[in-house]
């Protein structure tokens, strides 16, 4: 059993609902995609935890929100995605 099992069915099942919401966070289509790609790397690295009995999509629905917030306390908007990329 691998240790992302789980992770692998949870992407392709919540990425159209956690695309809109990375929409909603960033009003761009582009920021949106680079916005998810970054939480759900370190998402993969929870995993362990999450799926023991965590909730995934709410993890993965608030690193979201903090990762723009981040962004845009640190970077003036939309050069947000430099820093949503590292």
């Amino acid at each position: 059993m691998d240790r992302h099992d789980g992770f692998r069915e949870f992407v392709p099942a919540r990425q159209q609902a956690l695309m809109r919401t990375a929409y909603l966070l960033t009003g761009d289509a582009h920021l949106a995609e680079d916005l998810l790609q970054s939480v759900l790397v370190k998402v993969v690295g929870q995993w362990g935890r999450l799926s023991r009995g965590g909730s995934p999509e709410a993890y993965t629905r608030k690193a979201a929100r903090s990762a723009t917030s981040r962004a845009r306390r640190t970077t003036r908007w939309p050069a947000c995605a430099r820093s949503l990329r590292s």
